[in-house]
């Protein structure tokens, strides 16, 4: 059996509590969007001989206990190779679809999105310990500047104050841009308040429903089953939600999607909606929530 013939045969509400147990705090709406893309898929066509993904045995050095993985773990190709894969599990397992289902999903996401050329790029480098500067950020530049400084000097730059400030803007910038893209409905002015916050969150969910009149309630569905989030904690909300300029959202849409959040959330929460244009997501709709306080 390969990977997709795999996921064809399991429903995400079978995979869910495995994915539970091998970590309690895993967000289970990533793992079902993960789950959607890759049932949507087509393998590529272009691989090359058999590839396997073998379950095997790997001991835990301090608990002493044992479980599965991937043989190939940390070594894994793009999702459409992938696909193609069939899965080997050695007799000392007994393991449901829905088990084997679990730790192929965890193993293909572990080290973020590989779906991409350019996901797979990021996985490596964070794989090897390394971070991607974005040129363009000021405060990203500035504390990669400063942290080469402090390295120089023999310091150890990460109990150093100012890194840790600068990061955070880096991280608030990369959100304002994010959200300021493609889109008339927020300003860097007005955003501003977001370097002042106390606490932020930064949250991305994507329609996988490959049906227009099912994308938002593929968003609710979502949000609602699988986010672990506790956003009773902030009291600022920016739903930011983006489609293709073929797909635009419509008003009807717009309105089931505003009167979820707005019994969702908190009820005394300040809550701001934006569309915008992303090319990209064909008939789908994805949503980026920033949460402050």
């Amino acid at each position: 059996m390969t990977l997709k013939e795999l996921l064809e045969s399991c429903n995400f509400n079978d995979i869910a509590p495995y994915i539970k147990k091998i970590s309690a705090t895993a967000e289970l709406s990533y793992f079902k969007e993960a789950f959607d893309t890759l049932r949507n898929m087509k393998p590529a066509t272009d691989c090359s001989g058999d590839v396997e993904l073998e379950i095997v045995k790997c001991r835990n050095t301090f608990t002493k206990n044992t479980y599965p993985i991937i043989k190939r773990w940390g070594e894994l190709d793009p999702w459409e190779y992938e696909l193609n894969s069939k899965i080997i599990v050695y007799d000392e397992f007994t393991l449901t679809d829905a088990e084997i289902a679990a730790i192929c999903l965890w193993e293909l996401t572990y080290y973020g999105d590989q779906s991409t050329s350019e996901g797979h790029d990021k996985a490596i480098y964070r794989m090897l310990g390394m971070e991607v500067t974005d040129t363009s950020n000021p405060y990203a530049v500035a504390c990669e500047k400063l942290i080469a400084k402090l390295q120089n000097n023999g310091d150890n730059w990460w109990e150093d104050k100012r890194v840790e400030k600068l990061e955070r803007k880096a991280k608030v910038e990369d959100t304002i841009r994010r959200l300021i893209a493609d889109t008339k409905f927020f300003s860097r002015e007005e955003l501003r308040f977001l370097f002042n916050t106390k606490l932020i969150c930064e949250r991305t969910y994507q329609s996988h429903s490959k049906k227009v009149d099912q994308r938002i309630g593929y968003l609710i569905d979502l949000i609602s089953n699988y986010t672990s989030n506790n956003f009773s904690k902030f009291a600022h909300f920016l739903l930011m939600f983006r489609t293709s300029s073929e797909y635009p959202l419509t008003q009807h849409e717009m309105e089931i999607a505003e009167n979820f959040f707005n019994q969702y959330l908190p009820a005394s929460a300040i809550i701001r909606y934006g569309y915008g244009i992303d090319e990209k997501l064909d008939m789908e709709v994805s949503l980026l929530l920033v949460c402050s306080n």
